[in-house]
């Protein structure tokens, strides 16, 4: 009588509690093909991502309606000025010519840069708009990222002067007659770059300091609005006086 009960017990803890079954794996066939990477310059399908060569820079323009707040190189009617973009890929660097050392490129993939107006040699890289640029040719670039006045860094003998409005009238009220239409060639010096490169690849003493004062030649470098403020970039050789 006790095993016509215990065999129906059996059959009820089985159905309680089935075993999982085992994890299905799909056929090597039937799994999804690995997405690859299409390339295009102009156009024309590419094998493999550009590769820059010599101190050649790859840069990924930033587009006019990603405005910073700040008002950060704005094109305006009369002329283009400086604008900035991401390093998408950069060359070993330069190799001197006398000495036949080589002489890194001073930015690197991701960096964002500060570019010079109209340089260099516009493509369209995989669908968007690049630049290709020489290394010596940029200003500067901006540490993290961060589209701000503390985190410009110049490039090579870079200067980053923040321009002292020009004076209209003397101490006694005189006017100066034509000085509104003259831009300030003077202001306190923000940033310096490291220096330019030797044909040793020693770094060149730079001969003025953040904090100091410059006056450097007229219509020389390249101006920037940063953080709603107006900064000339001149090149150290540029520089005149310093006090």
């Amino acid at each position: 009588m006790s095993n016509l009960i215990l065999v129906p017990s059996l059959l009820l803890s089985y159905q309680i509690h089935p075993r999982a079954p085992p994890p299905q794996r799909a056929h090597p066939q039937l799994r999804a093909p690995a997405l690859s990477m299409e390339y295009r310059l102009n156009n024309y399908v590419l094998p493999g991502p550009l590769q820059p060569l010599n101190n050649q820079v790859l840069v990924k323009l930033r587009k006019v309606a990603d405005t910073t707040t700040g008002g950060l190189f704005v094109p305006t009617a009369d002329t283009e000025k400086p604008k900035e973009g991401v390093v998408v890929s950069a060359g070993p660097g330069a190799v001197h010519p006398t000495t036949g050392k080589l002489l890194p490129c001073p930015v690197k993939e991701g960096d964002l840069v500060l570019l010079t107006d109209f340089t260099g040699e516009s493509v369209d890289y995989n669908g968007e708009k690049h630049l290709f640029v020489g290394a010596d040719s940029l200003l500067g670039s901006f540490d993290a990222g961060a589209l701000t006045i503390a985190a410009f860094k110049p490039l090579a003998d870079n200067v980053m002067v923040a321009v002292t409005e020009a004076a209209t009238e003397t101490t006694t009220g005189i006017a100066l007659a034509g000085m509104e239409e003259d831009d300030s060639n003077q202001g306190e010096v923000v940033a310096v770059g490291p220096g330019k490169l030797t044909a040793n690849g020693e770094v060149t003493p730079m001969p003025v300091a953040a904090g100091e004062s410059v006056m450097y030649a007229r219509y020389t470098g390249a101006e920037a609005t940063v953080e709603g403020k107006k900064f000339k970039i001149v090149p150290s050789s540029s520089c005149l006086a310093k006090w």
